[in-house]
């Protein structure tokens, strides 16, 4: 192969390298850009809070509010994650995983909420993670390092 071919070789590698870059990058997007169901998640349960950023990857958002809470959702709308140091109103859980860490952990903070195909992991303020499926029955837990 000649030295021209070469570099001709090389530079469509760097414009595809660059361009898969590109398609899975992330982008800072307008609040309007979240799903409809999404605002009205936030809406209805941070009625407090604004949405300061939003970041869209290929297959989620990943929302800021002003009050601290970071939240992803899928790219339906549905939340997937729910995180805040100041602690997560349990409420946003089913009822049967609300009851369970509640009556387990009664004065113990929850710090993140996480969906799985299983049920739901909860991080806790004692540095404890809890797997819970959808019947409320705690699965697993482990410390969190």
């Amino acid at each position: 192969m000649n030295k021209s071919a070469s570099k001709i070789l090389l530079g469509l590698f760097y414009v595809g390298f660059l361009l898969c870059g590109l398609l899975y990058a992330d982008m800072v997007v307008p609040a309007s850009s979240l799903p409809q169901n999404a605002q009205s998640f936030i809406s209805n349960n941070f009625k407090d809070a604004t949405v300061v950023y939003v970041e869209q990857d290929f297959d989620d958002f990943e929302v800021r509010l002003s009050n601290g809470v970071k939240i992803d959702f899928y790219r339906d709308g549905n939340w997937k994650e729910i995180e805040n140091y100041n602690g997560i109103d349990l409420s946003l859980l089913p009822t049967q995983v609300s009851k369970t860490v509640q009556t387990t952990y009664p004065n113990v903070l929850v710090l993140k909420i996480e969906k799985e195909w299983s049920g739901y992991e909860v991080k806790l303020a004692n540095m404890l993670k809890v797997y819970i499926n959808e019947k409320g029955q705690i699965v697993g837990q482990k410390h969190d390092d």
